[in-house]
């Protein structure tokens, strides 16, 4: 008797198959919370634009853009005082509008709109009003605030752990296979439950791996790097790490803008981000293609106090298989580069995460907490009857 002819009486698939059942049972509830969030993310900008249509689409689509980032970033700065400025991004980054991304005390944020036809301010949106800050929140952080992060790199490894076992747990030998890889509809519900859960666990295999494995990626990179360039450099597919010390930020934003304008111009401007504080590096981002595709990106690093410029990152462009591995991890988890179509494929799909839950709580309920739910009942109504 072998693994490919008949594995279900072998006592180690027994052993993967409680592993899997109780994972799954604790994992659960995860792993619905993270599908449905996620689904609903990767429309978050149309989502936004339906939500606040006044801040999110540009006011006059027929005229040409003519707003300067640099111009709207000074004006974003007079209106609210009480904010620092943090980034501004052109037409395409996030809306249809300018944006300048700005910061409070206490953590607050706010996104100031702009016309890009004339550059004129339309309003600001408080982030933390935003139902989409709250979902957001919800699936990077799990409403828990930082401690959430890691437990979300912890349920990403137990999917990832899910997924492994699921696939040893799912082939049911040579002869029957093709008949796991459909739902026959004309069996009794449990049967058409435990079909879906098996088909639907294969053929969503490779994106709940990729999923698990850039979710504990976004948590520990470094960790990922460093198992990764064991068997292929990760050089050129990660954001450099640049560590500067300066006294203040107070390089001229407009000079900066310029200087990578001029120096790339081959790139198309699309943003740029102040960084944290004065230890971190200027980015202005050049997009090679549209503005709000982030995997063929030149980040162009500058000195937030003398202006000058530190390094350039080309992104999208991998040298090696482990910098192609480790780069794609990201614009992959969320699936929003190519159009509505994979979009959607992408929210579908994430809308796996809570079936395969479903589904699979309905077995452990058809196999045991029924069975044992009944025997409850019918010693409670032996005990109950009268006694002749």
């Amino acid at each position: 008797m072998s693994f490919l002819d008949k594995p279900q009486p072998l006592w180690w698939r027994k052993a993967l198959f409680q592993i899997h059942l109780w994972v799954g049972l604790f994992a659960g509830l995860y792993a619905i919370v993270i599908g449905i969030s996620g689904s609903i993310l990767v429309f978050k900008q149309e989502l936004a634009a339906l939500t606040y249509p006044h801040l999110m689409r540009a006011p006059n689509p027929d005229r040409p853009e003519r707003a300067d980032l640099f111009t709207v970033m000074v004006r974003a700065r007079t209106a609210y005082p009480d904010f620092r400025l943090s980034g501004g991004y052109l037409p395409g980054v996030g809306s249809d509008n300018v944006l300048v991304y700005m910061q409070g005390d206490g953590g607050r944020e706010l996104f100031v709109m702009a016309d890009p036809s004339d550059g004129h301010l339309l309003g600001a949106l408080d982030i933390e009003s935003s139902w989409l800050h709250w979902v957001s929140d919800l699936h990077i952080h799990l409403l828990l605030g930082l401690p959430g992060y890691v437990v979300n790199a912890i349920g990403a490894g137990l999917l990832l752990l899910l997924s492994l076992t699921g696939l040893v747990l799912w082939w049911p030998g040579i002869r029957r296979w093709p008949q796991a890889l459909i739902v026959d509809f004309r069996r009794s519900w449990r049967r058409i439950n435990f079909d879906l859960h098996s088909a639907a666990g294969f053929y969503t295999l490779a994106f709940v791996v990729m999923w698990s494995i850039s979710g504990i990626n976004f948590v520990f990179p470094q960790q990922v790097a460093a198992v990764v360039n064991v068997f292929s450099s990760v050089e050129g597919g990660r954001e450099p790490e640049i560590h500067i010390k300066a006294q203040r930020r107070s390089a001229d934003l407009s000079a900066v803008l310029g200087q990578a304008v001029r120096n790339f111009p081959a790139g198309r401007l699309a943003g740029v981000y102040l960084g944290e504080d004065a230890n971190h590096p200027i980015t202005v981002f050049l997009s090679r293609g549209r503005r709000n595709d982030f995997t063929r990106m030149d980040y162009v690093y500058f000195h937030p106090e003398s202006g000058r410029q530190l390094a350039v990152w080309h992104s999208g462009v991998n040298p090696t298989l482990g910098s192609t591995f480790v780069f794609w991890l990201s614009p992959l988890h969320f699936g929003v580069n190519w159009g509505q179509g994979i979009k959607t494929l992408w929210a579908l799909l994430g809308l796996s995460l809570p079936a395969l839950a479903v589904t699979g709580a309905l077995m452990y309920w058809n196999r045991y907490l029924g069975r044992r739910w009944k025997r409850l009942r019918s010693a409670a109504a032996k005990s109950e009857a009268p006694v002749a």
